[in-house]
């Protein structure tokens, strides 16, 4: 067994020292619904203890205070989320049934389809685009009740891993405004950490729910591939681009999860999956005496923050005190980032490399540099990163023969300044350690390849008040199992009552 040192819960830590940019809030002092959990504001609605109209107008409010300072929305859908929570509150009043995220707001990365709501991908080139229909994902989303408040924030074409982009600038952290959210899913983990939305529908092709969830101390659920149905991918076969899920508690994960969840004719890796009845799993009794949890401090990469490694242990320690069998796992494991590179830039190139002289001047400098590098692999360069794919994937599978659990660093420093530029070097403990996505998050592009469920889950702040995320990675189709093991650190580790500095009060 390998003994962790850090075994101090940062729920009874006490909070850094005082300062106007890192202070957090208790979620007590918060007045108001912001902060509720969307499984309990579903309940409260369901049994008209709570006005939809009032919900939103509240979401709406805050969105409105904050925008100036976090730009978490692109889009706001003031009026037609006013006509949903009318419609809402009136099918109450006559006794209608009501689907299980009934009245509750919901945003929606802009990326993601929205019939009659534009969709700009962050790009000037798509700033007026409205589309005709609804992706799968939020047709379910609607199906259930859900109120669609807003298109949040991504970079241009969600091609890296900061949120700002030549169409509405910067992106920032509520926990501290000089840093990044990460992305590509920035807007969605600021909504959601900001009180701005209880829960976000998000994308992860290389890091983008799960880095976003570890900056701003959310959680961050990238599905088994196909488990949630993506209907917009142009290569479904191949694909590597998951729907991922954002929001401040396990149950509320769980719960958005079993409505998005299931088969659709769109996504050939979705058919025939069941239901994951991830709600019911929760509520079961789960041991963890019977389980082994594989650390894995490095995944291809040579250097972790030293502070991120602490709140890491301190996280596992927890859970080795509850009977878990913690071992630390060093078996080699080559940086996917790699492969992950020549996969998405010739993905990027075959969608605008041939129009690029005349796109270009409208787009952000490192989205063109990412299609020309795209353009200049041959066939058999992608055929062979295809391969690698397919390793990285058996590789994995392997973990699972000895462990019920892989748990990483999600990244590996805190989070970057927003004055980071995608293409330059950054640092981690001092040195110079080279490219943002292979030093900073090869836990994430791993498995995003792998296709294997895993979970960004918050396990602490840095002495700067900086948050730090924790990933738990499952077997294939055991989304529940990943967020079992989350609920263990959620009750012994509670992360949800501590709240940014700069969330609208």
């Amino acid at each position: 067994m390998f003994l962790l040192l850090a075994t101090e819960d940062f729920a009874a830590t006490p909070a850094p020292a005082a300062s106007k940019e890192i202070n957090s809030v208790d979620a007590m002092s918060h007045p108001g619904l912001a902060f509720r959990p969307a499984s309990e504001l579903a309940r409260q609605l369901r049994a008209r203890e709570l006005s939809p109209v009032a919900l939103v107008r509240e979401i709406l409010a805050r969105i409105e205070a904050s925008q100036a300072t976090l730009n978490a929305y692109i889009t706001v859908c003031r009026e037609e989320a006013l006509a949903a929570a009318e419609a809402a509150e009136t099918a109450l009043a006559r006794g209608e049934a009501c689907g299980p995220l009934h009245g509750v707001p919901v945003s929606i990365k802009d990326i993601i389809n929205t019939k009659g709501i534009r969709t700009t991908w962050g790009s000037r080139l798509m700033a007026e685009n409205v589309p005709d229909s609804d992706a799968v994902a939020v047709e379910r989303l609607k199906a259930a009740g859900a109120i669609i408040i807003g298109k949040t924030t991504t970079p241009e074409f969600a091609h890296k891993l900061m949120t700002d982009a030549p169409l509405f600038g910067v992106t920032r952290n509520p926990w501290h405004l000089d840093y990044s959210p990460g992305g590509s899913s920035g807007g969605a983990a600021v909504a959601v950490a900001a009180g701005l939305g209880p829960l976000a529908l998000a994308t992860d092709a290389g890091a983008s729910t799960r880095l976003p969830a570890a900056c701003t101390a959310t959680l961050g659920l990238k599905p088994t591939l196909g488990l949630v149905p993506h209907s917009q991918v142009p290569e479904a076969f191949n694909n590597f681009i998951h729907l991922g899920l954002i929001a401040r508690t396990v149950r509320d994960l769980a719960l958005m999860l079993d409505v998005l969840a299931g088969p659709h004719e769109s996504d050939p890796h979705s058919l025939g999956l069941p239901p994951p009845k991830a709600l019911a799993r929760l509520d079961e009794p789960f041991e963890l005496k019977e389980k082994r949890i594989a650390w894995r401090p490095l995944l291809g990469n040579e250097e972790l923050d030293h502070e991120v490694r602490a709140l890491c242990e301190g996280a596992l320690a927890a859970l080795e005190r509850e009977g878990a069998a913690v071992e630390l796992d060093s078996t080699p494991f080559e940086n996917a980032e790699p492969a992950w590179r020549i996969l998405q830039q010739s993905n990027w190139a075959a969608r605008f490399l041939a129009r690029l002289d005349e796109l270009a001047p409208q787009m952000d400098p490192s989205f063109v540099e990412g299609i020309r590098a795209g353009g200049a692999y041959t066939g058999q360069e992608v055929t062979r990163a295809g391969y690698q794919r397919t390793q990285f994937f058996r590789a994995a599978q392997a973990w699972f023969q000895h462990f019920d659990f892989v748990v990483t660093p999600t990244a590996a420093r805190p989070p970057l300044l927003v004055t980071q530029q995608a293409l330059d070097p950054i640092e981690i403990n001092g040195k110079c350690v080279g490219d943002m996505r292979r030093a900073y998050v090869p836990y994430l592009n791993a498995i995003d390849l792998t296709g294997h469920p895993a979970l960004s889950v918050p396990c602490g702040w840095t002495k700067s008040g900086l948050p730090v995320g924790l990933q738990i990675i499952g077997r294939w189709y055991e989304d529940r199992d990943v967020l079992r093991l989350a609920a263990v650190l959620e009750a012994k580790r509670p992360w949800r009552d501590r709240l940014p500095p700069h969330a609208p009060a």
